[in-house]
């Protein structure tokens, strides 16, 4: 059949063809819509998902099998396999990131206590902790631990970037591999797909081992990009490590121009600590390569006493919070909900996102009824347009019940912390949204080091010092307040 009989048999055929083309469609977004009920997480979202099928069915139907799923397939499975084919790194894998020697039978008197109990995870001790302030301590930090590697060096990050912070990383990790230091990175590849493969590839031949997280392994997360690995991770010989929320870039490190840094913070720590976060990575590690780390050294430097109070002042408890979509409870939200649960006259939290669920919102709430000082700091400018505006609706709703919510003038607030009364403060990559709460892979690590926490109480103050409280912001044009209502419908999918 020729292209002119192709026509002529469409324009016989027109209203059969499109009274079909439409029948099929409707099918299509009936099972969709069937689907979404049965499966979206929240109701909210499926809510979201039901009206764009149903008002913009073309656009929102590829959309919903590429973005609406919120469990990711084969991590844990990947763990377990890890266990069977190394059992004893495995075994330290396993025992590392559950609950082992740590009991629900202490008191629980404490904030760290009440997230690890939370968290499923034990409370572990840090020899030192270091609070990194912005950009310049933190990359300082990491090239000079870099340098003193010895044995391995592990390192994820969910952006890394080809510009002169880039580079000299780079630079570092090709000396220390060509030295014999054994070198492993992992980056993501929706987060690194401005990255070039020249700076892949310079990597490689050098011997650094380097993969790309890959969350779209497996049939069944073959069309998924919404599942993201967010953590950031330095392990150095196992017994050091550094997490934040500063990515590889030189945006973290500002101008002339203060408006146009990105302001971050990151926490080095030493001692037994690492280890949680070494088997964060080892998990990740396996899922992207498939590869156990054989020289990763498990023996902590020191045991910490059985017989030590976790509440002693003498003691720098550390807890590692590692969340992601694999976890069979929505623990990232939790961990949220456990520290406003814990806290008794201050919450402070840092995020460069407000765009929470409801279990956090509530858990805010009830901080706040409680007589707690809670706070939200947050940028006052664009990063990512849709969820900015979404925020401008929780922001007010907070506003509302008293909850102020500050928005930060000296740049880009780009930090994740909680300092939660005089006892704990939670660092890492865990941004208060949907994305982080349930759709990233991610990672926290709490502390309980007086001296630390108070470094970290004047750090915030000085943030808020910079920050106004704009309540009751009104939107000066129409197409903003029609974008904020768009993007609070959307906030659960986002």
């Amino acid at each position: 059949m020729n292209d002119l009989n192709i026509i002529v048999f469409i324009s016989e055929h027109w209203l059969a063809i499109s009274s079909a083309t439409t029948a099929m469609l409707m099918i299509m977004i009936a099972l969709t819509i069937s689907h979404a009920l049965a499966n979206v997480r929240t109701s909210q979202a499926t809510v979201a998902w039901s009206v764009g099928l149903i008002s913009l069915p073309i656009i929102t139907l590829p959309l919903y099998w590429v973005l609406a799923r919120n469990k990711f397939h084969g991590y844990r499975e990947v763990i377990r396999e890890v266990e069977s084919r190394q059992r004893e790194t495995g075994s330290n894998i396993q025992a590392e990131l559950r609950t082992e020697s740590y009991k629900s039978s202490t008191t629980l008197c404490s904030a760290i206590e009440q997230v690890a109990d939370v968290m499923d995870t034990p409370v572990s001790s840090a020899t030192s902790c270091e609070l990194l302030i912005d950009g310049r301590a933190f990359f300082e930090c990491l090239f000079a631990e870099i340098a003193k590697a010895t044995e391995y060096i592990y390192l994820e990050f969910f952006i890394y970037r080809d510009d002169e912070i880039g580079n000299q990383l780079a630079q570092c990790l090709i000396e220390r591999a060509q030295s014999g230091v054994k070198v492993r990175m992992l980056y993501d590849e929706v987060g690194c797909l401005r990255l070039s493969n020249t700076y892949l590839q310079r990597l490689t031949k050098a011997g650094v081992e380097v993969h790309s997280f890959n969350t779209r392994q497996g049939w069944t997360n073959r069309f998924q990009i919404n599942f993201r690995n967010h953590r950031k991770i330095l392990v150095i010989d196992g017994d050091t490590a550094v997490v934040g929320g500063l990515n590889i870039g030189t945006e973290y490190l500002g101008s002339a121009d203060k408006s146009s840094r990105w302001r971050d913070t990151g926490l080095k720590v030493t001692g037994p600590i690492t280890h949680k976060v070494q088997a964060a990575f080892a998990g990740d590690y396996f899922w992207a390569a498939r590869e156990n780390l054989p020289e990763a050294n498990w023996t902590a430097p020191e045991t910490q006493s059985t017989s030590k109070s976790l509440n002693s002042e003498s003691d720098r408890n550390a807890v590692c919070c590692v969340t992601g979509p694999a976890d069979l409870r929505p623990r990232a939200s939790m961990m949220y909900s456990s520290l406003a649960n814990a806290a008794k006259s201050r919450l402070w939290i840092c995020t460069p996102y407000l765009v929470p669920d409801e279990a956090s919102i509530v858990a805010l709430h009830m901080a706040k009824a409680r007589g707690v000082d809670v706070r939200l700091l947050i940028p006052d400018r664009a990063d990512h347009l849709l969820v900015y505006l979404a925020g401008f609706h929780y922001e007010n709703e907070f506003t509302e019940a008293c909850i102020p919510v500050y928005r930060y003038h000296a740049g880009f607030m780009h930090q994740k912390c909680v300092l939660v009364d005089d006892q704990l403060a939670m660092i890492g990559s865990t941004n208060l949204d949907n994305r982080s709460l349930h759709l990233n892979f991610e990672i926290m690590l709490g502390i309980n080091d007086p001296d630390t926490l108070l470094q970290i109480e004047a750090m915030l103050t000085e943030d808020f010092a910079l920050a106004s409280q704009q309540a009751g912001k009104k939107l000066r044009w129409w197409y903003e307040r029609l974008g904020t209502a768009v993007a609070r419908l959307t906030s659960p999918i986002l």
